[in-house]
């Protein structure tokens, strides 16, 4: 079996890196494609998850449009598709790079298998562009990976077969506790400012990075933040993004502001740390939707709406979107006390073997495949 993983950004590494280490465990070929869409988020990461990149892309981080860097994604995709042949294209959430794989596979007759597949918000444009990224892949691909059954109706619901539907967790949490289990003895954050966070505060943390956020709505949320930092009992630490419209507004409403720590991207195994840590999380994230609950930890989404109901239905997440007096009567609750509120339950996403079992189903289709010839691709 010859499969190649497409990547780009930090969140795919994470959710890719398991499904890595279990292909290799099946001796599959494996050959990854790294398009660069995060350089500096990226970091550190592919040397965590022992990942061996066989094929860098040229130009896609210079690329300022997103229409540009799906196009040279696509070609330089298509390019390897007719050097050598493949079993599986596998790809993984709803990012550029995923879009463009899966786009090149399919004109080029490769199956393609989506990892997180599934995800729906209803409205194209809520969170952009990812929620267009993810209906294009399902409609590329071959074989689909929801990591919940909400995700597996939706797809049922779109007309994918059940036959190519294998509901079977999502990774992140396949990738967070093999870190979480890495940092138990002893660990000491790579990032000196982590080490150096008071522990007599009420740690708050706070990531923000979407598109749709940037301008009034960010504004309103940094506010938050600050008037929270201002309550004296509380630490606010947020990682703030490389996107230069996010950095500007973040850095010139939060700096100099007092119990508020800025810091640059994290190590993967830093971030896991802090949310080890947290008593609350503000985000706008899917990725960190996904984490947290595994820690317990209740979050407020800063977003109107979540392609992750299920992290509201289980009772770990509220959307406060940029409400600033609902983000700060949250947090206030949230922290309120002496000791940490943990939310009560398991993580909804995943038990932590997603990755072995999108590995031995990978291995079955193939071999299927090779038993009937004349099977669809």
């Amino acid at each position: 079996m010859r499969i190649l993983l497409a990547m780009g950004t930090r969140p795919e590494i994470i959710k890719l890196g398991s499904v890595y280490a279990a292909l290799q465990a099946t001796r599959a070929e494996t050959e990854v494609f790294w398009s660069g869409q995060h350089v500096e988020l990226a970091e550190g990461l592919m040397e965590l998850f022992d990942i061996s990149v066989a094929h860098q892309a040229v130009g896609v981080a210079q690329e300022p449009g997103l229409a540009g860097k799906f196009a040279l994604i696509s070609r330089q995709i298509e390019d390897l598709l007719r050097r050598k042949t493949y079993d599986w294209v596998v790809v993984q959430g709803d990012t550029t790079t995923a879009a463009a794989a899966a786009t090149a596979a399919f004109m080029n007759r490769v199956p393609v298998a989506h990892v997180e597949a599934g995800l729906r918000t209803g409205s194209i444009d809520s969170p952009w562009p990812e929620e267009f990224n993810r209906r294009v892949i399902a409609l590329a691909a071959s074989l689909h990976f929801p990591p919940t059954e909400r995700a597996r109706q939706n797809l049922l619901r779109e007309g994918i077969s059940d036959d190519r539907i294998a509901m079977v967790g999502n990774t992140v949490v396949d990738a967070l506790l093999h870190v979480r289990d890495r940092n138990i003895e002893g660990y000491v954050p790579r990032n000196p400012e982590i080490a150096g966070l008071p522990s007599d505060k009420k740690l708050v943390l706070a990531t923000l990075h979407r598109r749709e956020n940037v301008g009034d709505p960010l504004r309103n949320i940094v506010s938050a933040l600050r008037e929270l930092g201002r309550d004296g009992d509380k630490l606010i630490v947020l990682p703030v993004h490389f996107n230069p419209a996010v950095r500007t507004q973040v850095m010139s409403m939060l700096g100099g502001e007092p119990n508020l720590r800025l810091l640059g991207p994290l190590q993967y195994a830093d971030f896991v740390h802090l949310l080890s840590r947290a008593w609350t999380v503000v985000t706008d994230s899917g990725g960190v939707q996904e984490e947290a609950p595994t820690f317990g930890l209740p979050i407020l989404i800063a977003r109107e709406s979540t392609e992750r109901p299920e992290v509201v239905e289980a009772g770990f997440g509220s959307l406060v979107g940029s409400d600033e007096r609902a983000i700060i009567e949250g947090v206030r609750r949230l922290t309120d006390g002496e000791n940490p509120r943990r939310v009560p339950g398991v993580n909804p996403f995943g038990d932590g073997q997603a990755s072995r079992r999108i590995a031995e189903s990978l291995a079955d289709e193939t071999t299927r495949r090779s038993e009937t010839p004349s099977a669809a691709a």
